[in-house]
């Protein structure tokens, strides 16, 4: 999924918005020094005119979507996609859990600032 990425006001999904979407990918990718084949791109959600609708990007292979979300942090410090952001996709269930543990994760923070809690694996852990 990546999320904050521009997309063409006023027209609907067409096959030339779909292309513009695609580039933009690869764009995002070549920020990354990464060259990996994209099978599909596309926009989820209703369009609207004050909110940019998350895209889905598939890869084409498993070993290319891990390296790429291990570099997504990367794109922060470029100059065109700082505001861009890649994640996995998830199901409701699975973003309503993260995001119950994310509140959790913050809550024990500030709680036990001498302590440091990390997420991993969708667990919660003290260092």
């Amino acid at each position: 999924m990546i999320f904050n990425l521009e997309e063409e006001k006023g027209s609907a999904d067409t096959a030339a918005t779909a292309k513009e979407d695609c580039k933009a990918v690869e764009r995002i990718l070549e920020e990354l020094n990464e060259k990996m084949k994209l099978t599909d791109v596309k926009r989820v959600g209703a369009k609207s005119e004050n909110k940019t609708r998350p895209m889905i990007a598939t890869l084409s292979s498993r070993e290319n979507l891990l390296t790429l979300l291990k570099k997504a942090k990367d794109l922060r410090q470029t100059d065109n996609f700082h505001n861009v952001y890649i994640g996995p996709d998830r199901t409701f269930e699975e973003r309503e859990s993260r995001r119950k543990t994310l509140e959790s994760l913050k809550r024990l923070r500030s709680e036990n600032t001498d302590k440091q809690y990390v997420l991993r694996k969708g667990l919660i852990e003290c260092l």
